[in-house]
């Protein structure tokens, strides 16, 4: 019984804790930036710097969607906010969105509704990372190197990586412009996303809890150490969006006081 508890303790911190936890303090990081420039430059000042981030964010959200088969009513990736509402389909304040339903007899369908919530803190992590293997390999191999063996990352090798290979001057001013306008405008989730999270967490939490308890007591547990390498993985390469998310948010914050 308590190998049964320490189990699916361990399985739900992995798998619901640690994302759950990198994507709350994404969002509270990344709105305080677009608080930021909001009060400083204007509403539309987030849009303007975070375009490519907000495009991100709703294809995230849309193709996770499609994934988990619900129905799409009404896509817009990217909007000017505006402070009053026209209609009551009007999304006055929103940047993006993506309107879809789902039937609530499947179990799938209402599962998917966590990942589609949370779909944008990934979709933006994958959109970096991409963006160093094209434009700095260097940075891109240094970032893998720690977080292929989390539970020994590879400090000398990372560094001996980032420091040399040669990135050329556009290259370093590209990736700088793209990653601040995906920082800025993708990771920060709205309350409709954590409303639309919250509706698959009980359903993903229970599904969880009887996979877990099932091949606890029929004695499959060695699963779980690559359970754990996997949840190490994927904090650390969300570590690097909290770094570069927390960098942004002070840059902003120095320019905002200035201004």
């Amino acid at each position: 019984m308590e190998n049964l508890f320490k189990n699916n303790g361990l399985a739900l911190l992995i798998l619901i804790g640690v994302p759950g936890v990198f994507a709350w303090l994404l969002t509270l990081v990344n709105r305080q930036t677009k608080a930021n420039l909001v009060n400083h430059y204007g509403i539309n000042s987030q849009v303007s710097c975070g375009f490519l981030g907000i495009i991100i964010h709703e294809l995230s959200h849309l193709i996770v969607a499609l994934i988990f088969r619900h129905g799409i009513h009404s896509v817009r990736l990217l909007k000017l906010p505006h402070l009053h509402q026209v209609d009551e389909s009007d999304e006055a304040m929103a940047l993006g969105y993506v309107n879809h339903t789902w039937n609530r007899h499947s179990l799938y369908q209402v599962i998917g509704n966590l990942f589609i919530g949370v779909a944008p803190i990934f979709g933006c992590t994958a959109a970096l990372l991409g963006l160093d293997r094209l434009l700095a390999p260097g940075l891109f191999r240094a970032v893998f190197l720690i977080a292929d063996t989390p539970e020994q990352p590879q400090w000398a090798a990372s560094l001996h990586a980032l420091t040399t290979t040669p990135v050329s001057w556009w290259q370093a001013l590209l990736l700088l412009f793209l990653t601040l306008t995906i920082v800025i405008g993708g990771f920060d989730l709205s309350p409709a996303d954590y409303q639309n999270s919250a509706i698959g967490l009980y359903s993903t939490v229970g599904l969880i809890i009887l996979i877990t308890s099932i091949l606890t007591l029929i004695g499959i547990t060695g699963w779980l150490h690559q359970l754990v390498t996997w949840g190490l993985l994927v904090a650390m390469i969300l570590s690097y969006s909290l770094l570069l998310s927390l960098i942004v948010m002070a840059v902003t914050r120095l320019l905002s006081n200035r201004a």
